[in-house]
């Protein structure tokens, strides 16, 4: 017999051989059609049902597949026995808690990513509001150039290409990297140690995953970017917080604290958000510590290259090279070109390549092809330089802009970090701010910052202000509007 319950409805976008199934499907499971009860004939139930055979010949077979019912030649469909292993499963709602286990590093990410931190990036505007932190401005970026580029990769793509095997990724995109990073970075080592990666945060996370285990102690910057804690505690590392003073990372202090980490993360151009780099001393006293304690330490070149006065600064790695090779080189094309994009680099001592290679196989390989091979071209024919240089000279008058906006109201016990590169600054402010409802009240002017609390575990409190987005005029309006809502002495 046919089910009453049977409603097929044409309008539904829903296909009626689906319609069908769910239905039959859901009346075994509610007990409707109990085990054993015989269903129509494909012919008798099209005739029934007024639809054609090939619909109810299909949604049978579906049932079929997933044992719901038996289908044997020449005799009726029946239901199969799935009592037994549906009874005492609720099918229905329930009032049961419905919370469910979560892995121990996503129980310590959701003490450290907040609610309110992911409804904001859940709900991010299209424009980004002053001072947010991380973003670049994206009316600078050669559009035109980059999508012709695109399309050009896409028309010369092979069927080899398409399979994109190599975990390091695009040969020609680690190939360009690499010319471009020994040019401007100082950066030496072979195209085999290169890797692309989804930004900096991929290439923090396959560090950590290759070179960490559970329990394992780790140096980090405080105050340092909260994703790159986040990275740690989702591991399942120990972290010893080193400080930062005017000279980068206090290398004897993290001796003290912990002698024998495995790895220490910092980031000597740039620190993020105080913008300190590491002076040529604490880098020799930092590796000299390496060699010591047998520890890697991971470059994290963070906008190292849009320095405002002079030549970039070598990064780490080329100076390791004569203390054993113990630095990781890590870095993102987010800020240079689009957050979007999602690719970053990192380059890895040689003996450590097939662990890496390794590691990126089992997991997430790498980006997907034609955003690298666009990438590699966008290099390679000049596009990227230019691009720099223009980031560069707007990202310094916006600095020069925001700095006389803030400094020309400038209060008892504020500390006002001035960077010599990057798109960040901070104003420290007393511990007895509360940084965070300070940045709820600006946020109801249209004004967006990072409190200096949630890069540090030292009290420290403050906001971080992200000026690479912004023309000189809207940071100027909205350093006004932030003056006004700082706490007066």
């Amino acid at each position: 017999m046919v089910p009453a319950q049977l409603r097929l409805d044409r309008r539904n976008t829903t296909t009626l051989t689906a319609q069908l199934v769910d239905q039959i499907r859901r009346a075994v499971l509610e007990g409707t059609l109990p085990s054993g009860h015989a269903l129509p004939s494909s012919r008798a139930l099209a005739r029934d049902l007024g639809i054609s055979r090939n619909t109810v010949i299909a949604a049978y077979e579906a049932l079929e597949a997933d044992g719901t019912i038996l289908v044997a030649a020449r005799r009726a469909p029946t239901v199969a026995d799935v009592a037994s292993a549906i009874r005492g499963v609720a099918l229905g709602p329930s009032d049961d808690d419905p919370h469910f286990r979560i892995s121990t590093s996503a129980a310590r990410l959701a003490s450290f990513i907040s609610d309110e931190r992911l409804d904001a990036l859940s709900s991010a505007a299209s424009r980004a509001r002053p001072f947010r932190v991380g973003e670049p401005d994206l009316s600078l970026f050669p559009w035109n150039v980059f999508e012709r580029i695109l399309v050009r990769c896409w028309r010369a793509l092979t069927p080899l290409d398409s399979l994109g095997a190599d975990p390091r990724g695009n040969l020609a995109l680690r190939r360009a990297l690499l010319r471009h990073l020994a040019v401007a970075r100082g950066v030496r080592a072979s195209v085999e140690q290169v890797f692309i990666t989804e930004g900096s945060q991929g290439a923090l996370d396959l560090c950590c995953r290759t070179l960490l285990d559970p329990g394992d102690l780790a140096w980090l910057e405080d105050p340092c970017a909260p994703s790159t804690r986040a990275a740690l505690l989702a591991l399942g590392a120990r972290i010893a917080d080193v400080p930062v003073d005017e000279d980068g990372v206090c290398v004897a202090r993290g001796r003290r604290m912990a002698p024998r980490a495995k790895l220490a993360i910092v980031s000597p151009s740039y620190a993020f958000p105080l913008g300190v780099r590491l002076t040529l001393a604490r880098r020799l006293e930092l590796l000299s510590w390496a060699r010591w304690a047998g520890a890697l330490v991971l470059e994290n070149d963070y906008e190292g290259e849009l320095r405002f006065e002079g030549s970039p600064i070598p990064a780490l790695q080329s100076l390791s090279l004569e203390h054993g090779g113990r630095v990781l080189h890590m870095g993102s094309f987010s800020r240079s070109t689009f957050p979007a994009l999602r690719l970053g680099f990192l380059v890895v001592p040689r003996s450590l390549v097939p662990a890496f290679a390794r590691m990126r196989a089992a997991t997430t390989r790498s980006p997907p092809y034609l955003l690298q091979a666009a990438l590699a071209q966008f290099i390679e024919e000049g596009h990227y330089a230019r691009h720099l240089r223009r980031i560069k000279q707007a990202t310094r008058r916006r600095r020069d802009a925001l700095v006389g906006a803030l400094r020309a109201a400038r209060a008892d016990g504020e500390t006002l970090y001035v960077p010599h590169a990057g798109s960040v600054l901070t104003l420290e402010l007393p511990a007895t701010v509360d940084d965070r409802a300070l940045l709820r009240a600006c946020a109801r002017h249209g004004i967006e910052a990072l409190p200096l609390s949630d890069c540090s575990t030292a009290r420290r409190r403050g906001i971080v202000l992200g000026f690479g987005a912004h023309s000189e005029k809207e940071l100027e309006q909205a350093a006004r509007k932030l003056r006004a809502l700082l706490p007066k002495p």
